[in-house]
């Protein structure tokens, strides 16, 4: 944008630019910029959350901003999700569409890392910090030099990665995170340094206002548009003295609201379903509140707006484990959820559960429910209740997910006296690495490999997420099963969608998951075949511990923590009734690179990994009682058994759980809930008992 076009665009009748207006007029524009520039640096509104002029006396020497000093010297280093970190040397000016990754490493975010100037912290640190006028001209050096390099694309939405213009340069996504944080963060601190010359505030200005007009023609979905509406509303916030101003706020709050419909589900999560991601979506609703009331804009917000946010924190209270971090399901880590909870009590004052996971259970009180179920998620949490050493687990019966999906349904993740126990693997950069492949498919999972292919929903649009409109209490075609009960859980859920890139569904995997409170789990698996031939099963269970051993002879599996909690997993072993005449194999994978198997990241590290792995035709049932134990204790399972049944078939499974104390734990699960099943002294028509 040249000196034209940023005068066209600012709104010259406001009365703090007369100034502006009258050296225009007499065509004038270095005295225009002066007078725009002087503006800029002495208003006192709008509001951020620090102003240059507070910047304190130096308290360090350049000597402690080490980083600061090798990105003037232009060397930038990035690193992603546990992958190698990769460095680029440029010479006094930065080529924005460089790319050092190369081969299975390569991946765009280091693009977008570059031109989303998360640097501009760095350096903007170092110059709180110490005062040293080299760090806010090397500042306005790179700022100044990405706007003469990169021009607004008038026909692209920047987001195809074959646009020429410095490659990632104007992605979206990275255009709002630019105006949400990294320029008005950088600016708002270091604007006092004579390195913002008044053709740096002129040239920044034009560009803020290049990028807004940019969010304004492509708008995206998921966490992208969120980000995007913030950037675009930050501009509108910060930036009043353009005419459009108002225009881009109304936009941008606009398109967050119906987000808030087509985009969060109705019982508050939202739909990609990757911790990391959702929770950003509802720190960016926060951060408009808080930005729209801190500069009194409140009013331009629907009225509604807060009441509507509270069903998001409800989600976030409901999957948040003891530890208060939500499991990290799709592209994400676990996510420390106990700060946005926080959020949510400042918001909904009289949520004395928020503030309790918040404090960790230092104030508040606890939530009034333990279980609970989550059904347009698809996914079940089964706790003993919100004490430290609480027992949980999460099962994840869901869509696929809007994006960032990982082919993992049926998988669980546990946590209990302190300590995860199984662990879900992480992200990885977004790269094409085989690392990568690892976590999105199903080898990284706690489920079920069917021919050594995984699940595959990646090709079938339809699995993403529920049909809209959604409605409450839950989707109407959703066949999980859920119940919740003082004495136990029970969820079920159905995989049908096929298995390896052919999506052959000969196979239907259902799996129960039993929570027998407070102490254990069953999970039973039915492989359901739909043709003659025998087909290899092989049960995945990543376990968070820095070692594992086995019981050749039980089958048992066992974590080794040293004064921590452990899991002990017991398999139904194969001597007759449904699982007679095969075997049942057990191996520990860690560390595995090729096929990669038994790693996890935060961080990336080999994990023990216990696969079982058998294989049968027909109706094939697995099943495994899961006793998490704290520091010191024996697990008390000794056995799981086929029960005597009196009348056996394919169609239901019948187990005794053996303690050393001689108790026994007698279950069912039947594929025909209304036929009547009888084993020992017991006989149901429940699908579960």
């Amino acid at each position: 944008m040249d000196d034209v076009e940023l005068f066209a665009a600012l709104d010259l009748d406001a009365p703090e630019l007369d100034d502006v207006q009258r050296a225009v007029a007499r065509g004038d524009l270095a005295a225009a910029k002066r007078a725009l520039a002087a503006h800029i640096r002495g208003r006192s509104s709008p509001r951020w959350f620090f102003r240059w002029q507070d910047r304190p006396a130096p308290t360090k020497t350049a000597r402690d901003f080490p980083e600061a000093e090798t990105l003037l010297r232009h060397e930038f280093t990035f690193g992603f999700h546990g992958a190698r970190a990769y460095t680029a040397t440029f010479g006094e000016q930065i080529n924005w569409g460089a790319n050092p990754t190369m081969g299975e490493d390569k991946t765009h975010l280091w693009n977008e890392s570059l031109n989303r100037h998360f640097h501009f912290r760095v350096l903007t640190d170092a110059y709180w910090e110490t005062g040293d006028e080299r760090f806010a001209q090397g500042l306005v050096r790179d700022w100044l030099d990405w706007i003469a390099h990169n021009p607004r694309p008038l026909d692209s939405s920047g987001n195809n990665v074959e646009w020429p213009y410095g490659c990632y340069a104007w992605q979206t996504l990275t255009t709002g995170i630019r105006l949400e944080a990294s320029w008005p963060n950088a600016l708002y601190r270091a604007l006092g340094s004579p390195a913002f010359t008044d053709d740096a505030i002129a040239a920044i200005l034009g560009s803020v206002c290049d990028q807004a007009r940019h969010l304004v023609k492509w708008p995206t979905a998921h966490n992208w548009l969120t980000e995007e509406s913030m950037g675009l509303y930050t501009a509108g916030m910060l930036f009043p003295e353009f005419r459009a101003a108002a225009e881009w706020r109304r936009i941008a709050i606009e398109r967050l609201y119906r987000q808030l419909t087509d985009e969060v589900y109705p019982d508050g999560a939202e739909y990609e379903l990757a911790a990391g991601y959702g929770n950003w979506v509802v720190h960016n609703f926060v951060n408009l509140l808080q930005r729209a009331r801190m500069n009194g804009r409140e009013a331009e917000l629907p009225a509604d707006l807060v009441s509507r946010m509270e069903k998001m924190f409800d989600h976030v209270l409901a999957e948040a484990m003891p530890d208060g971090a939500m499991p990290g399901l799709n592209d994400s880590g676990n996510a420390d959820v106990r700060r946005l909870l926080q959020s949510g009590y400042e918001l909904f004052p009289q949520r004395e559960d928020f503030r309790y996971v918040a404090s960790d259970r230092a104030e508040g009180e606890p939530p009034a429910f333990t279980s609970c179920a989550r059904p347009y998620a698809g996914h079940y949490i089964m706790r003993s209740g919100w004490d430290a050493d609480a027992r949980y687990l999460l099962f994840d019966s869901g869509p696929y997910g809007s994006a960032h999906q990982h082919e993992d349904k049926l998988h669980v993740v546990l946590y209990a006296y302190g300590r995860q126990l199984l662990l879900d693997p992480g992200n990885y950069s977004y790269d094409a690495s085989r690392w990568r492949r690892y976590v999105l498919t199903t080898p990284g999972h706690n489920t079920v490999m069917v021919d050594g292919q995984g699940q595959h929903r990646r090709s079938l649009k339809e699995t993403y997420y529920w049909s809209r409109p959604w409605e409450t209490p839950a989707p109407p075609d959703n066949d999980t099963l859920w119940v919740s009960t003082p004495a136990f859980d029970v969820a079920r859920g159905t995989y049908r969608d096929g298995y390896g890139e052919e999506n052959d569904r000969t196979v239907t995997h259902i799996r129960w998951v039993i929570f027998l409170k407070p102490d254990y789990w069953v999970i039973a698996d039915a492989l359901a075949a739909a043709d003659d031939r025998p087909h290899t099963y092989e049960s995945l269970f990543h376990l968070d511990a820095d070692a594992a051993r086995v019981d050749a002879s039980a089958r048992v599996v066992a974590t080794a923590n040293a004064d921590a909690a452990n899991l002990t997993i017991v398999p139904l072993l194969p001597h007759d009734g449904p699982m007679a005449d095969r075997s049942l194999g057990v191996r520990i994978a860690a560390g595995e690179d090729e096929p990669v198997q038994g790693w996890a990241n935060d961080p990336w590290r080999p994990v023990p990994t216990a696969i079982y792995k058998t294989s049968g035709a027909g109706t094939v049932w697995l099943a495994y009682a899961l006793y998490p134990t704290c520091a010191g204790e024996v697990c008390p399972v000794v056995a799981v058994a086929p029960a005597r049944a009196a009348e056996r078939g394919s169609a239901s499974l019948t187990l005794v759980v053996h303690f050393a104390d001689g108790r026994t734990d007698h279950i069912c699960v039947s594929t025909r809930p209304g036929q009547e099943v009888r084993w020992d002294a017991f006989s149901t028509d429940a699908e579960t008992a």
